[in-house]
């Protein structure tokens, strides 16, 4: 129910904004440029870590138990994407659709500290480890954009998308210390809805920049009750990725007059000639 309280709160924006405002009121009106174009998507991103640290009891081979208490932290990784977007000029919701292929890199740490229950010991015996991962994904998005313009030249982006990742390459470290810690991978494939907030500014003719964050909202491949966060070693990692796009619109092809053509004797001024008709 969480979840889906929190993607109608996030949607709300969107269509109450896309009822007053039309998608063509983003885009500069100049005839040169198409309603269309190019955009290119570097990124940053972040694992954010979770709000609480993770607690366990661990019971090892020899009886031993341990409190193990973990604590994820995220790291900085970059991403870039390419792709085309089209204004949608005849909806009052939806300004303009994207998609995009490219790559991204997410990065994460985790640390533990595992304390031997032992009240017969003066002093505590603990054991500290830690692990690092580091994930490159190719990944290609598709999303729909409703904004709404602030001033001359500045608009809020309001964005639910779809992405589909598939990781390339992996990398992952662990000193467990000899405890029987559980180090859980995502699937190589992840399928995800998403939510992007961004703010556009118009820098030419045919040029907007959109500085944007973005976060997962639901993740329906590998399934896990649908949620937004991916686990990683011990902990759960909330990808989050900070974009600069740059939408670049298309010129318009250059208008020729049509060469004109000689006309053959059997043509007339109106067309060819019907020698069958008495005019």
């Amino acid at each position: 129910m969480r979840k889906v309280l929190l993607i109608v709160s996030l949607c709300l924006p969107l269509l109450s904004v896309g009822q007053y405002q039309r998608s063509n009121d983003i885009f500069p009106n100049f005839g040169n440029y198409e309603r269309k174009g190019w955009l290119i998507n570097p990124a940053i991103t972040y694992t954010l870590k979770p709000f609480k640290k993770n607690q366990q009891r661990m019971f090892t081979g020899s009886d031993s138990v341990y409190d193990v208490l973990i604590n994820a932290k995220g790291k900085m990784g970059v991403g870039l994407e390419i792709g085309r977007f089209y204004a949608i000029d005849n909806s009052r919701i939806i300004s303009y659709v994207d998609f995009s292929l490219g790559i991204k890199i997410l990065r994460g740490a985790e640390k533990f500290e595992a304390t031997l229950d032992d009240p017969d010991r003066a002093e505590p015996y603990i054991l500290n480890g830690e692990g690092v991962f580091s994930q490159n994904y190719a990944t290609a998005s598709f999303n729909v954009t409703n904004a709404q313009p602030l001033s001359r030249g500045t608009s809020m982006h309001n964005t639910i998308g779809i992405n589909a990742d598939y990781r390339l390459t992996e990398y992952y470290e662990y000193n467990d210390r000899s405890l029987p810690m559980d180090l859980n991978v995502p699937g190589r494939f992840v399928f995800q809805a998403h939510y992007k907030l961004g703010f556009g500014f118009t820098m030419g003719k045919n040029l907007m920049l959109i500085p944007s964050v973005e976060t997962p909202l639901v993740t329906f491949h590998e399934y896990d009750d649908l949620k937004s966060t991916l686990s990683i070693f011990n902990s759960r990692y909330r990808p989050v990725i900070f974009r600069l796009t740059v939408l670049v619109m298309d010129n318009k092809p250059d208008r020729k007059c049509p060469k004109n053509k000689k006309r053959s004797k059997s043509e007339s001024l109106f067309g060819a000639l019907d020698t069958k008709r008495p005019w």
